[in-house]
């Protein structure tokens, strides 16, 4: 955590007196802004992110977001963000991918395609059929039981 305010506070400073920002590539805290970040995680062959908890998470998603056919936003009664305990992708009677700990933002390289997206909640699973076409499915998804 230092180590990141000091990156900050470096940034801070060099903009302040007009110099370039310095890039994350040529930092020595590469790894440990990495890790605050979503990863491209892999499962059955389905590429996706999960993740978004913080700022940084939420705008690097954001940033990389035209690259998945299929995004998911988890919120609860106030619009603030959600966690599933689980999220399951299914194509007719198939499963075809489970991700635990899921949200607050999902996002998925699919198929064209009809699926039942499955979350559940506090023990209680809820169902939404999307369809997956030639552009970006979006599925915002309001629930009570995403909040705390």
């Amino acid at each position: 955590m230092k180590a990141l305010v000091a990156f900050t506070l470096a940034c801070a400073a060099a903009t302040a007196v007009g110099a370039a920002e310095p890039e994350l590539s040529k930092t020595p805290l590469d790894a440990t802004a990495a890790s605050i970040l979503p990863k491209l995680q892999s499962a059955n062959g389905i590429e996706y992110m999960n993740g978004g908890a913080g700022t940084e998470g939420v705008d690097y998603m954001k940033a990389r977001s035209n690259e998945f056919q299929l995004q998911i936003i988890f919120s609860g009664r106030g619009g603030e963000y959600g966690v599933a305990e689980k999220v399951a992708i299914r194509n007719a009677d198939r499963e075809l991918i489970s991700v635990p700990d899921a949200g607050p933002i999902m996002m998925f390289k699919l198929p064209r395609g009809t699926y039942t997206v499955e979350a559940t909640f506090k023990g209680v699973a809820e169902k939404r059929i999307v369809s997956v076409g030639s552009g970006v499915a979006k599925l915002n998804w309001n629930t009570p039981r995403a909040s705390d």
